[in-house]
């Protein structure tokens, strides 16, 4: 299984040496191995941008890019594992070495540095003093857009949005071969993610840089239908849950191993009758997939189950758990809606 899956990612990584070659937001970046360097002295902050792309500016901020270091799951994260691997990705504008003490650098919120900005503008648009784009224009009075290929592809997502778990740290980072966050590998088929007709963008960046469909977001779930009905079958119940979703050019959950899509069904009490777990987990300690049981990003966007239950059913939920296995660790320190996405809650009984 995880063969299969180094094959292919060894794949698209020559197809997307090959098509991106000349791109110069990809040259300095190293898929987390490593900070960014953008090689430019303006056109840094996020703010040098807003004089002339304030509602870009203003959408930017509270998207999970501008977030990235700010993130409160991430910060709690961070104190536990205080790496500059997570740097890299979450701050990739920071300066520190790989030997620096961290362990109480997430509690510092009134840093002046470029780096707590997380994947700010420049992360993405600048290098050299330049500035790039998906096309060249000359139009602008403060700055000419130099076309570059990563943004009109997958490529720049993948950099950040897919690794594999990181072997050693020191002295210097490197991964084994088994995928840890695989999202950019999580399409229908190879083909829309070789061609591009399947980009992130499509799906995640709207008018003004909107960066919607992240955890950040309250509202992603209004596309989604639940409906439960129960049939009682003597003193049993059957429980039937329908779930359409969205079409997605990834699996759901995708990203963080800790996601985990749950449905549950009470009784009168609270007490769980049942739980079904649409998920990803690993064995940590020797890289091994116990299951997976995600929603697929397949044309068929629904699906239906059926669960029996003894006892009589009272009220069924699905709810999106950004930290499910490790929620006990963190309930003193986080608030429930930083945790949890409610998605369906409602009766259930046999009628």
């Amino acid at each position: 299984m995880f063969r299969s899956n180094v094959f292919v990612f060894a794949i698209l990584l020559i197809f997307n040496s090959f098509s991106c070659s000349e791109s110069e937001i990809l040259k300095p970046m190293s898929n987390g191995k490593s900070p960014l360097d953008i090689g430019s002295n303006q056109w840094n902050s996020s703010k040098d941008c807003e004089r002339c792309h304030q509602s870009i500016y203003q959408n930017h901020q509270k998207s999970a890019h501008a977030n990235s270091w700010k993130d409160p799951i991430f910060l709690v994260a961070f104190q536990k594992e205080p790496r500059q691997w997570c740097l890299n990705c979450h701050a990739p504008l920071h300066t520190f070495a790989a030997n620096d003490d961290f362990k109480t650098l997430s509690y510092v919120q009134s840093v002046d540095g470029i780096w707590t900005e997380g994947v700010n503008c420049a992360v993405c648009h600048v290098r050299g003093n330049k500035i790039f784009g998906k096309q060249t224009r000359n139009d602008l009075e403060d700055h000419k857009v130099f076309e570059d290929t990563s943004l009109s592809d997958n490529t720049l997502c993948q950099n950040c949005h897919q690794f594999n778990f990181p072997d050693t740290h020191h002295p210097k980072i490197e991964y084994t071969n088994v995928i840890m966050q695989g999202t950019g590998l999580e399409k229908e088929t190879m083909l829309p993610n070789l061609t591009g007709s399947n980009l992130c963008v499509n799906c995640h960046l709207k008018l003004d840089h909107q960066l919607n469909g992240t955890v950040f977001d309250f509202d992603w779930m209004d596309d989604w239908k639940v409906s439960v009905s129960t049939e009682g079958i003597g003193k049993e119940s059957i429980v039937n849950l329908i779930l359409k979703y969205p079409k997605m050019g990834h699996k759901f959950p995708t990203g963080d191993l800790f996601r985990s899509l749950v449905f549950r069904v009470y009784d009168r009490n609270q007490n769980i009758l049942v739980e079904d777990r649409f998920e990803k987990r690993m064995r940590i300690l020797d890289l091994y997939e116990v299951r997976d049981t995600r929603l697929s990003p397949y044309a068929n966007t629904e699906i239906s189950k059926s669960y029996w239950i003894k006892q009589d059913p009272f009220v069924c939920e699905l709810v999106y758990h950004l930290q499910f296995p490790i929620e006990h660790e963190l309930k003193n320190k986080l608030q429930y809606n930083q945790l949890h996405r409610p998605i369906f809650r409602d009766k259930c009984s046999v009628k």
